[in-house]
């Protein structure tokens, strides 16, 4: 026979109080004044008889569910990253986080099942992590019918009326660059950007901002910006560094790549044509994809995008529209600044 669940009731009958102060209690309900004694006597009466709070009576009462929604690919490291700093904020709120992965055929099923979640009361808000070029106006339109706490992470950054979280990647350029030429390091030619990309990817706001950061940097200083395009895996680095020699003169000009994840190319390249990274050639990234500052050697310098702090501002965002702090729907757009990690590389 199972042991009879203990309420509230037993608690405050334990403690000599009503049901409503054991609630002020453990809600830090505002306005109700519980002395020091009266509340130790309630957590003692709590301790005593083992008692835990029925989550399903507090949501019936609270209509909260205390549990967000985190949509994204749990394969990808970034989706990993995002979803610790969800977990420190959600923490420090007293939520949950339940974790939602795109269905094999795509990611409209996933996105609409979050949607029913909503509706049945078992989550008060949604985060999504999205590619950098998305924007579905599908999607947008029916979080805002159905009135959900949402948020968009590097998703709809052009998009007028979805709260998105954005990483800052001229800024991520302009530090890099800063960091390139800082004083104390021999000033060669300007630094070149070597422009990686995918052979099906198509340009979007993130690609076009460092591009357009690296050209007013070099333009605003008096120096002739030099873009070298390749695709990643193509096995093009060798040329590259060949034809950075011929534009600069020298070998060892600086050399700025978007995306970390062709380091490894670069390196082999750079290894095969006998030049030593750091000292021959310097090398900085302008992202951290697959935290090649630790995994490549020498030590890569980069700066890298602040996924955490994203998942702690997210969160923020979501308690901030459950609040009435900022409506669902609204337009807001929060950048967040990349974050430098110096190697050996540069």
């Amino acid at each position: 026979m199972s042991k009879k669940r203990v309420t509230s009731f037993d608690v405050a009958k334990r403690a000599g109080v009503s049901r409503s102060v054991v609630s002020a209690v453990l809600n830090d309900t505002p306005g109700i004044g519980v002395g020091a004694d009266t509340r130790e006597a309630v957590l003692e009466a709590i301790r005593e008889l083992n008692y835990h709070v029925d989550a399903g009576a507090r949501s019936m009462k609270t209509g909260r569910s205390m549990t967000l929604a985190a949509y994204g690919d749990t394969r990808h490291p970034l989706f990993i990253r995002l979803l610790e700093g969800m977990q420190r904020e959600c923490e420090l709120g007293g939520y949950h986080i339940l974790l939602c992965s795109p269905r094999p055929k795509g990611n409209a099923g996933g996105r609409a099942e979050l949607l029913e979640l909503y509706h049945q009361r078992k989550i008060d808000g949604i985060v999504t992590l999205d590619h950098t070029s998305y924007k579905d106006e599908e999607w947008a339109s029916l979080v805002s019918a159905a009135g959900v706490p949402y948020v968009s992470v590097e998703g709809y950054a052009e998009v007028p009326g979805v709260c998105s979280v954005l990483a800052d990647y001229s800024g991520s350029v302009e530090t890099v660059m800063n960091y390139l030429m800082r004083k104390g390091t021999a000033q060669q030619p300007g630094p070149v950007y070597a422009e990686v990309y995918h052979a099906l990817d198509t340009d979007n706001w993130a690609e076009r901002n460092r591009r357009e950061a690296y050209t007013s940097w070099c333009t605003s200083r008096g120096m002739e910006p030099v873009i070298i395009r390749l695709e990643e895996h193509g096995g093009e680095w060798a040329d590259c560094l060949q034809r950075l020699a011929a534009v600069s003169g020298q070998p060892s000009a600086p050399l700025l790549v978007n995306w970390s994840s062709a380091i490894p190319d670069l390196y082999r390249a750079a290894h095969k044509l006998g030049l030593r990274i750091g000292e021959d050639l310097r090398i900085m990234a302008a992202d951290n994809t697959i935290q090649g500052d630790r995994l490549s050697l020498p030590s890569l310098s980069c700066v890298e995008i602040p996924y955490v702090s994203m998942g702690e501002e997210a969160v923020r965002c979501l308690l901030a529209q459950m609040s009435g702090g900022s409506a669902a729907g609204q337009a807001e757009k929060i950048w967040l600044p990349a974050v430098l990690k110096a190697g050996e590389s540069a």
